[in-house]
């Protein structure tokens, strides 16, 4: 079975044509066509596209830049078939009075590209949360500013200092550092728990156990849906918080 990338969750293949006829709507005939193709990106913001046809009179690039035209010869005698996304020798297929072009993908997937980069995580075992809170109940905060108190007069930022690196100290006992291997094509949503989960289908199938593989299989489709809808909504919160602008 042929695959793609794991960078690429679909391919979107577009197949236009614009009759000679419509020069002089070109421009809402573009308009449409960017509507549709942009839909279908939106839902689909990962996808590969190609996009081919016969625009006649029409040019598509000057919507879509991003794409790269790879035909630019003849087709049909002097005409050009267009298509946006190396051509082997042109031959005819059966009855039609258009050449046929096969484009042979010269693409190279992100992991083979770029190397995994190592990556240092903060993890919360199971108990640190009880513990940090702990920490900050039995803590005397009033020690802090009094420490950055001099003559009834507080240094804020001071105050700030002190605070801040006490926090950090007590994330820094109750949590551990880890270091982590990232792939090049690693999705944003992937996470421990996605792990985890991946690990427990792939034991399944290993095992032979097809009742525990069905129940793997559909927990990993859950906690990819769970994991895809918590990094959505962390994408609009990023907009909305000034720290991050």
């Amino acid at each position: 079975m042929p695959t793609i990338p794991r960078e690429f969750t679909a391919i979107l293949l577009v197949v236009v044509y614009i009759p000679p006829s419509s020069s002089g709507n070109r421009s809402e005939a573009l308009s449409e066509l960017y509507q549709h193709i942009s839909e279908q990106q939106t839902a689909h913001p990962d996808a590969f596209l190609i996009l081919a046809g016969d625009f006649n009179h029409t040019d598509p690039k000057c919507l879509f830049l991003k794409l790269h035209k790879h035909i630019d010869f003849p087709t049909r005698g002097k005409n050009t078939l267009r298509s946006l996304q190396g051509p082997s020798p042109p031959t005819l297929l059966g009855a039609s009075d258009h050449i046929t072009v096969m484009l042979m993908p010269a693409y190279r997937p992100l992991v083979k590209v770029s190397r995994p980069v190592l990556k240092e995580v903060r993890v919360w075992p199971e108990g640190s949360l009880e513990e940090l809170k702990d920490c900050f109940n039995t803590r005397d905060w009033n020690v802090f500013k009094q420490g950055a108190t001099c003559n009834n007069i507080t240094d804020l930022q001071e105050y700030t200092d002190v605070v801040t690196a006490y926090i950090t100290k007590c994330i820094d006992d109750v949590t551990v550092l880890k270091t982590i291997t990232v792939q090049a094509n690693q999705k944003p949503w992937l996470t421990g728990e996605v792990h985890k989960l991946l690990k427990a289908r792939n034991a399944a199938f290993r095992a032979g156990d097809e009742v525990g593989l069905r129940t793997a299989r559909a927990n990993l489709s859950r906690g990819i849906r769970e994991a895809k809808k918590q990094y959505s909504r962390r994408i609009p919160h990023r907009f909305s918080d000034s720290r991050d602008t």
